[in-house]
């Protein structure tokens, strides 16, 4: 009888400790689990951030490429302009002011979007 309780003394004991492996281990896998979610969360934050400087930098480039050809294009209204005899030019010319409100618009989107980009790299 004494090796019937010892049996059924092991057995509990057993159990136990097959109940407390098994609480441990689910206690790890749940911070696992928390900590790679922290880590997803970041991780993704990280991207959007990566993504949207990427990019308010390419629409930069993108302005600046505009901005000289409009500036191109201002030179040439110019040149065309000084080019026929009698004919003056000054900023208010109708040619001539519409492109500086072009470059005026251009400049004022480079600006913004240098300014977005600098918000983003503190």
């Amino acid at each position: 009888m004494s090796e019937e309780i010892n049996e059924e003394k092991k057995a509990e004991e057993n159990s136990s400790g097959k109940k407390l492996f098994a609480k441990t281990l689910k206690q790890y896998l749940d911070k696992g689990v928390e900590a790679s979610k922290k880590g997803l969360k970041t991780a993704g934050s990280a991207i959007s951030e990566f993504g949207d400087k990427s990019v308010n930098k390419i629409d930069i480039v993108q302005l600046k490429s505009r901005l000289e050809k409009k500036y191109q294009e201002l030179g040439q209204a110019v040149a065309d302009q000084l080019s026929e005899d009698g004919i003056s030019i000054s900023k208010d010319s109708l040619v001539v002011s519409e492109k500086l409100s072009a470059i005026n618009e251009l400049k004022e989107k480079i600006n913004e979007k240098e300014a977005s980009l600098k918000k983003h790299e503190k």
